[in-house]
């Protein structure tokens, strides 16, 4: 008999993964889908199958949530059942970290999770004595007939099975809804009542709570520190966005540190800040802070890491290690730190002046770091793209104006998913002379060489992965590396996919955000500038917004292939350099109010690029650069035969990006 095919889809990953406060949720989240895919994975494979997408089941770093599998005739179905059983199995044993015992309406609301929906399919034999050429499906090609139809049945089975939903029976009982989900209803925490008496299960005290946070069973779950740990080991850390976001500055004071010795000024500046944060949070903890573990937490940014331990002392190596939101000034507010650890001390408290006293001596020290590293000999040099050897000197490129200046309070989500790959992956793009079932296997393995290869690039520009599966992305890099690792995921993928695929191409989107806006709505607002990225024609296509802490400044969508075969990332990195290098940020006030006038000559076929130069020109600060910025201004011009009004915001709001970045990225 000919084999049979199993397609198995892990539903809900993305909202699962986005509904997330902190990068700790977010990349929990992206573990724990990541291991019930490795369990689905290795459950096909117990069961005598073989996974052909994904082709291996311990790919760190992120797993496809649907699995293609060869199975032995007949067993498709049992198979697809036990693998089921299998995923809700570790999910059962993931949550029993969190919850020890479970009441019925928790075990109800665990229960809604996760989402696992398969199809099958198996070739039909003819009765015995009959005969047809659509029948005999030959085992001896196994990436013959049977498995070409196979693939093309269970896909689209696949699409029509998303389209029936399966609910679990939750009801609730009325109670406000999960923080972060919004989809079941949240637990109040320790010695949460209901109906009058004491609720059962409590969320355990290791999962912080911010005021007023309710979580749900499945949220909880994802919040746990102890699951976090059981699902990635010793790398169980990761980043949070401000520590992302002032990596550059303190990998700037590591090398200038690298430079000279570790007993100057600027290593003596670094001790007593790292002691000034050591002491403010002890003072927190006298108060009544429920603050645990270890300030000093190794494995959040492995390259700043890796160029610390360079250095042989200790204290330095802790200071790389702490939270990076204690280098900014705006961290060291008392009655910040008072309310975010849940306490009410009345001015005139000893404790309340202590943490004012404790604040002080933190500002001070964060000014005084700035001051040591602006005076420290040498430190304008190996800022450049050639400067230094080894993973990250990339991401200071650029920074030669920034000896001095408060490290960066922004940061960037990198969204990158390729574009049309189920259609990529049928018989119609095979390549010619190809065995389906063996080019399938060879795209897998292809696309965990990718993985790797981006994860690498994101870590290199001092950023991290939340996922990488190849064909998606996920990360969060320093606004100041945001377009150069896009535009090298980009290439990653175009040079791996490079004969495997037909015109393979991505299309992605990046979200600048500060470290305050809430997390969440980044990543909302990243998914739909991802979606509006593919609903250009062609696809191919690189979002990008501006998220102020007021709201969304600037939104723009531009192809992958600009005008002239160019880059746009490269275009926009030049025109960075240009915002810094001499072009006034005023020229995007008189672009908008021209906006009319230079789209009505562009409408009438005259040379409206006269009218661009006199702008530029008049905004630039070194007249010798006013014919190179201008060139960098028109890269960045929207590829259409004729400008409208529209076109021209969108010009104005791509040169708002770079000036952003040239201001904020540092």
């Amino acid at each position: 008999m000919a084999d049979g095919y199993v397609m198995l889809t892990l539903g809900g990953v993305q909202e699962f993964i986005a509904a997330s406060r902190r990068t700790a949720d977010l990349w929990t989240a992206s573990r724990l889908m990541s291991r019930l895919c490795q369990v689905a994975v290795r459950g096909v494979t117990d069961g005598n199958g073989e996974p052909v997408l994904p082709a291996v089941a311990d790919v760190p770093d992120g797993l496809p949530n649907r699995i293609f599998a060869v199975v032995p005739a007949g067993g498709a179905r049992r198979l697809a059942e036990r693998v089921a059983r299998d995923v809700h199995a570790e999910w059962d044993a993931l949550r029993t970290v969190t919850f020890t015992s479970v009441d019925d309406e928790t075990r109800t609301s665990l229960d809604t999770f996760p989402v696992v929906r398969w199809v099958v399919w198996e070739p039909v034999r003819e009765p015995a004595g009959v005969v047809s050429p659509a029948a005999v499906e030959p085992r001896s090609e196994p990436g013959g007939v049977a498995y070409e139809q196979g693939w093309r049945v269970l896909s689209a089975a696949s699409q029509a099975r998303r389209r029936v939903r399966d609910f679990k029976p939750y009801a609730g009982q009325g109670a406000q809804p999960c923080s972060l989900c919004g989809s079941r209803e949240g637990i109040a925490g320790r010695g949460a009542v209901r109906d009058g008496a004491a609720a059962a299960p409590v969320i355990p005290g290791r999962l912080r709570l911010a005021p007023g946070e309710r979580l749900c069973p499945v949220c909880a779950v994802k919040r746990d520190p102890n699951v976090t740990e059981r699902l990635a080991g010793e790398r169980a850390v990761f980043p949070s966005t401000a520590s992302v976001a002032t990596a550059p500055f303190r990998v700037r004071i590591v090398r200038a540190l690298a430079g000279g010795n570790t007993s100057g000024p600027l290593a003596q500046a670094v001790r007593r800040h790292r002691g000034a944060v050591h002491g403010v949070t002890a003072t927190l903890r006298t108060a009544g802070a429920g603050l645990s573990g270890s300030l000093e937490r190794p494995g959040a940014l492995p390259t700043l890491e890796a160029q610390v331990r360079l250095l042989g002392d200790g204290a330095l190596t802790g200071w790389s290690r702490l939270e990076g939101s204690w280098c900014l000034a705006d961290t060291w507010q008392p009655e910040s730190l008072l309310r975010e650890n849940g306490l009410a001390l009345p001015a005139g408290d000893p404790r309340h002046d202590e943490v004012v006293r404790a604040c002080a001596e933190g500002r001070q020290a964060c000014t005084e770091l700035l001051k040591a590293f602006a005076s420290t000999p040498g430190t304008g040099a190996g800022t450049g793209p050639d400067a230094g050897a080894g993973a990250g000197a990339g991401a200071e490129a650029g920074l030669r104006g920034d000896t001095g200046r408060p490290p960066a309070s922004y940061l960037a989500l990198i969204v990158q998913d390729a574009d049309s790959m189920g259609r990529a992956l049928s018989h119609a793009r095979m390549p010619t002379g190809r065995d389906m079932r063996d080019w399938h296997g060879q795209v897998s393995k292809a696309l965990v060489a990718i993985a790797g290869a981006q994860v690498k690039a994101l870590e290199d520009e001092h950023g991290r992965a939340v996922y990488a599966g190849g064909d998606d992305l996920l990360g969060l890099v320093p606004a100041v590396s945001a377009l150069r690792v896009a535009g090298r995921c980009r290439e990653l993928f175009h040079t791996g996919a490079q004969g495997l695929l037909t015109r393979p191409s991505v299309s992605t989107a990046v979200v600048f955000f500060h470290i305050s806006y809430p997390l969440q709505d980044a990543l909302g607002r990243a998914r739909d500038a991802l979606k509006a990225a593919k609903q250009r024609p062609g696809k191919a296509s690189l979002a990008l917004v501006v998220l102020r802490r007021g709201g969304e400044r600037a939104a723009t969508v531009l192809p992958w292939r600009g005008r002239g075969g160019r880059d746009p990332a490269a275009s926009l990195i030049g025109l960075v350099e240009a915002f810094r290098g001499g072009l006034s940020p005023r020229l995007i006030h008189d672009m908008y109010d021209e906006r009319h006038g230079i789209a009505e000559l562009a409408g009438s076929g005259l040379d409206y690029g006269a009218e661009v130069s006199r702008l530029v020109t008049r905004h630039s600060a070194v007249e010798s650069r006013a014919a190179e910025f201008t060139g960098r201004v028109r890269e960045v011009e929207p590829a259409t035969s004729r400008l409208s009004a529209d076109d021209m915001i969108v010009w104005v709001d791509t040169l708002e990006i770079a000036r952003f970045v040239a201001q904020e990225g540092r």
